[in-house]
């Protein structure tokens, strides 16, 4: 499993001239089901949305599901420290990332997009 992370041409977390976040994406696994276990997904954080897709080269199909961050909770595995789990409502994804760096920097990221620095009725429809 290969983490690719890019945050659109700068290594800061917020836009400098908007204050907003900027795009995050990478390669994160995701919890299928049980037959499948975990797949390589490419996963996109942008405008206080989480989406994931197939693969990075699939983008342009659409994802495959998405998930709006204002009312998200995020909760770091108790045990596997490359692990953390996203929750809205009855929706939980299980996302495991490439090491436990990659995934403080996922949870960093996904908070600051939480944290209220875009509207939410801009981007949560």
């Amino acid at each position: 499993m290969s983490e690719k992370s890019s945050s659109s041409g700068s290594d800061e977390d917020v836009d400098p001239e908007s204050g907003q976040p900027v795009e995050f994406g990478g390669v994160l696994s995701k919890w299928t089901n049980y037959i499948h276990g975990w797949q390589d997904r490419w996963v996109l954080l942008k405008h206080n949305t989480l989406s994931y897709y197939k693969s990075e080269d699939e983008r342009e199909y659409g994802c495959r599901g998405s998930l709006c961050l204002s009312k998200a909770v995020i909760t770091p595995h108790e045990f596997d420290e490359c692990r953390f789990d996203i929750s809205v409502n009855d929706s939980v994804w299980y996302l495991r990332a490439e090491d436990p760096e990659h995934r403080l920097q996922w949870i960093e990221s996904i908070e600051l997009h939480k944290m209220g620095l875009l509207s939410v009725t801009d981007v949560c429809v």
